[in-house]
């Protein structure tokens, strides 16, 4: 056994596994459900106005640019923390931080400049 038949083992009964609980819960769900149920439920208060509101757009492109430099971090963090035993390859690998860092500063600089960040 190379480790495939396991894989695929395990592929196949996750794909059945999910399956059956579509196919039961579509055969024991209900079929017409009831107004009243598929209303939004605010623990037991009555609903002043709609359950779905548009969001502004910043909250999006905020949400964007946190995981683009969430990423940054931890892209760069182990970098820095094996440094030491990175330089012994040369100027190429303090070149290709270099190359990572100003691309991200320069989207950062876009942001800034579009006003991604600003909060009116």
């Amino acid at each position: 056994m190379s480790g495939f038949e396991t894989i695929a083992m395990y592929l196949v009964v996750s794909v059945a596994a999910i399956l059956g609980m579509l196919i039961i819960s579509a055969l024991l769900g209900p079929m017409r459900p009831k107004p009243g149920k598929l209303d939004t439920y605010e623990c037991g208060v009555p609903l002043l106005d709609a359950g779905h509101k548009r969001y502004d757009v910043k909250y999006y492109v905020v949400a964007v640019l946190f995981l683009v430099f969430d990423l940054e971090t931890v892209l760069i963090y182990p970098l820095a923390v094996r440094y030491k035993a990175l330089a012994q390859f040369g100027w190429g690998v303090f070149f290709e931080i270099f190359v990572f860092v100003a691309v991200l500063l320069a989207g950062l600089i876009y942001a800034i400049r579009k006003g991604a960040i600003e909060w009116d």
